[in-house]
C-alpha cells in the first residue's frame, strides 16, 4: 500500500478518534438548565433542603421583607407556598438538623418599631409547617453563615451593630441541639460576612465582605478540634454569593460585582477553577445541593432590582 496514503489513512482515523472524544467530553460537562420559576422574585433569601424538598426561606422583593416559603418539589417542580410563616427578614442563615427542622439565624428583620438584627432563632417543623423558637443568638449579626455538623449548629461571622455603626464580627458561636445551648469556639481568623460548608470533618469558609471590600480569603474550620487553617486565596474576590458542594467540588456562584462569576474548588487537586456554566447573572442569591445537581435560587442584579425569580438547575 501507498506510504502517503497510509500516512493519510492515519491522520483520518486520529482526527476521527479526536472528534469522538471530544464528542463523549461533551455529554459529561456541566449542562444549565432554568426549568422553573419561583413564586416571588427574592434575593437576600436562604434556601435549605431535606432530602426530599428545598425550602426557600423569606428575604426581600420590591415590596420589602418577606415571611413566606416556597417548598419546592425537584422531582415535579411543584411549589406549595406558606405564607406568612416567618419574623420577616433578609440576609440570614438557614441550616436543616438531619431530621425535621429547619433552623433561621440572624440577619435583618422588620417590625412596628422599625428594624433591627434579629436575635430569634426560629425552628421550622418541615413536616407540619410549625415554627418555634430556639434561645436567642449569643451575638445577633447579619450576613452571617451557619453549617449543621454532628449535632451542633455551627455561625460563623457577619455583621454586628456597635455604636449605631455596622461592623464585621470574627465570633463563632455553635448551639448545641440536645443541650440548647450556645457557646463560643476560637473566632475565624479575620472578621468578615462569607460563605461557609462542610466537607467531610471540615467547614470552609469562602470568601466574604469587610465593610470595606470583597475577599480572596479561604479558611476551613474543624468543628470537632476546633481547629482553623488559613488555605491558598481565590483567584478572585467574592462576596454576595452563594456556595454549594456537589461530590468533589466546591462550587461558589455570583459576586457583588462580577455577578456571572462562577468557580469550582477541587478538594482532590487543592484547586480553583473558573466555570463557565451558562449561569444568569445575579448576587444575594442561595445555592443547594440535592442528588446530583445543583439549583440556584433568584438573588438580584441591582439594590433596586431588578429581582429574579430564577431556579437555575446545573446537572453535571
Amino acid at each position: 500500500m501507498n506510504k502517503d496514503y497510509c500516512n493519510k489513512i492515519g491522520q483520518w482515523l486520529w482526527v476521527s478518534l479526536l472528534l469522538l472524544f471530544v464528542t463523549a467530553c461533551s455529554h459529561n460537562a456541566v449542562v444549565p438548565v432554568t426549568e422553573h420559576t419561583m413564586l416571588k422574585a427574592r434575593f437576600g433569601h436562604a434556601a435549605v433542603q431535606d432530602g426530599k424538598r428545598i425550602f426557600i426561606l423569606a428575604g426581600s422583593d420590591k415590596s420589602g421583607l418577606l415571611s413566606d416559603i416556597e417548598v419546592y418539589d425537584p422531582a415535579t417542580g411543584q411549589i406549595e407556598h406558606w405564607k406568612k410563616k416567618l419574623i420577616p427578614r433578609r440576609y440570614f442563615s438557614a441550616v436543616w438538623d438531619g431530621n425535621e427542622s429547619v433552623y433561621i439565624l440572624g440577619g435583618i428583620s422588620v417590625s412596628a418599631r422599625g428594624s433591627a438584627i434579629e436575635p430569634r432563632v426560629e425552628v421550622l417543623n418541615t413536616r407540619t409547617g410549625d415554627v418555634t423558637f430556639a434561645p436567642n443568638l449569643p451575638a445577633p449579626t447579619l450576613n452571617n453563615t451557619a453549617v449543621f455538623s454532628d449535632g451542633r449548629i455551627v455561625v460563623f461571622g457577619g455583621s454586628r451593630l456597635e455604636r449605631d455603626t455596622i461592623m464585621s464580627t470574627s465570633v463563632v458561636a455553635i448551639y448545641d441541639l440536645a443541650e440548647r445551648q450556645w457557646f463560643r469556639a476560637k473566632d475565624m481568623p479575620t472578621p468578615k460576612d462569607t460563605k461557609a460548608v462542610l466537607k467531610d470533618e471540615w467547614i470552609y469558609l469562602v470568601g466574604g465582605y469587610n465593610r470595606q471590600s470583597a475577599l480572596n480569603s479561604f479558611e476551613r474550620f474543624n468543628p470537632t478540634t476546633r481547629e482553623w487553617q488559613v488555605l491558598p486565596p481565590l483567584p478572585v474576590k467574592l462576596s454576595a454569593h452563594s456556595v454549594a458542594v456537589l461530590q468533589n467540588q466546591l462550587l461558589a456562584f455570583g459576586d457583588y460585582e462580577n455577578m456571572t462569576s462562577t468557580y469550582s474548588y477541587d478538594f482532590d487537586k487543592g484547586q480553583w477553577q473558573k466555570l463557565e456554566l451558562g449561569y444568569k447573572a445575579s448576587r444575594h442569591n442561595a445555592a443547594v445541593t440535592f442528588d446530583d445537581d445543583v439549583y440556584v435560587f433568584g438573588g438580584t442584579i441591582g439594590g433596586n432590582g431588578p429581582f429574579l425569580n430564577y431556579i437555575q438547575k446545573f446537572s453535571f
